[in-house]
């Protein structure tokens, strides 16, 4: 930070986070030029703590509104643009850094950040920074969107946010709990709108509450509108659809929504997956490939829709090096597996896989290198570990 860059106020709303502080705001309370922390009713220490990280806490009750408390903690911001964290977020000192180098002099423009949700490491596309105006703000009791004017330039920036909220199963489920309370009364509110809908359909199918999942999203992709509008969410609301259809057991409906998507939107990439996905199950090997070479050769499209690129990649190739060896194509299946290691350098599948192939092919010192590459990063793994002693029963 220097005298001459634009200040930046951090603003938090948070509840009983003493355990989670040390690792959200203790690192990069001191990168902005003000901290703002709106504490909601916590039973902790949590005030307390947050002070002695430097941050101005502001004390109130919950409104039972999460849009109504982030107002509350930008509200209380002095400077001229605003990122806002959450008390299990973390942001490297280095991301602040380069956040600070995307700020638009005129402050007509938002800048997009990518949370990355441990364990799984789902990835969300978030506005994040702001500029401090009156016509900026916060909707929506849960899961809430910033609203600002449309002429406002949007920035995808690099910079990555953990989350680990959800690492907790039962903490998880606690609050997927609470927001289906919120989520019921919006959509009770505005019964018509898409999104609170969509989020209340995504919570009931988290809680494997399949039958009420589907029927929220079959009236939310029923808005036509959102497919203009929202077409990152509407996209996703399909798959969801599908997703929810097939855990039913209604396997045929599910293929049925999944063609309606890959249709209307082929460069959906999670869309082509699951499609695929399904097909391969079912034994349509040819036209599982299909879709799966289209995903590879389209991209993910829709960084919004919580997609990793690389990882999707990976699965994908991993998948079409299985369906082209159902097909007897070994050596597109090689092709396959190689682009899934080289998407994923951590997943000792496409490696395995790649061992097999090569043994079959009577290529032992290739076998043995794959194989190696592995085990070290799966030492445990008992089929790597089978193939070796039946390649090489001596060694």
């Amino acid at each position: 930070m220097t005298d001459s860059s634009p200040a930046i106020s951090l603003c938090m709303i948070v509840r009983n986070e003493e355990g989670n502080l040390s690792r959200s705001l203790a690192p990069v309370g001191g990168c902005f030029d003000e901290v703002v922390v709106v504490d909601t009713g916590s039973s902790d220490r949590t005030p307390d703590l947050a002070r002695s990280y430097g941050a101005r806490v502001v004390e109130i009750e919950w409104p039972d509104d999460f849009a109504a408390a982030r107002n509350v903690s930008i509200g209380e911001a002095r400077c001229d643009w605003i990122f806002w964290l959450d008390g299990d977020n973390y942001i490297s000192p280095e991301g602040v850094a380069e956040l600070r180098r995307h700020l638009d002099p005129e402050r007509k423009s938002v800048l997009w950040c990518t949370e990355v949700v441990l364990p799984q490491g789902e990835r969300l596309v978030q506005k994040r920074v702001f500029p401090n105006r009156p016509e900026v703000y916060f909707e929506g009791r849960v899961h809430e969107q910033l609203v600002h004017p449309a002429d406002y330039r949007s920035v995808l920036t690099p910079v990555e946010i953990l989350h680990w909220g959800y690492e907790d199963k039962a903490a998880a489920r606690i609050k997927g709990e609470r927001n289906l309370r919120l989520l019921s009364a919006m959509v009770q509110q505005d019964p018509d709108v898409f999104y609170p809908r969509y989020q209340l359909g995504r919570t009931l199918l988290n809680l494997r509450r399949f039958d009420e999942s589907v029927d929220h999203l079959e009236r939310a992709v029923s808005r036509g509108e959102s497919r203009s509008s929202n077409p990152g969410l509407y996209r996703h609301a399909q798959l969801l659809l599908a997703t929810a259809l097939d855990r039913l057991g209604r396997g045929s409906e599910a293929e049925d929504a999944l063609r309606r998507l890959v249709e209307a939107a082929p460069d959906y990439g999670p869309g082509r997956l699951a499609l695929g996905r399904m097909l391969q199950a079912g034994g349509a090997y040819a036209e599982a490939a299909e879709h799966l070479r289209a995903l590879l050769e389209y991209g993910i499209a829709d960084p919004a829709g919580g997609a990793n690129p690389l990882r999707m990649k990976a699965q994908a190739g991993l998948l079409l090096g299985r369906t082209l060896e159902k097909l007897a194509r070994p050596d597109e299946s090689v092709q396959a597996y190689r682009a899934a290691a080289q998407s994923d350098a951590s997943d000792p599948e496409p490696l395995l896989a790649l061992a097999r192939l090569s043994l079959a092919a009577g290529r032992k010192p290739e076998a043995r290198n794959y194989l190696t590459r592995c085990l070290d990063l799966s030492p445990g793994n008992r089929r790597a570990r089978l193939l070796w002693r039946e390649a090489w029963p001596h060694a």
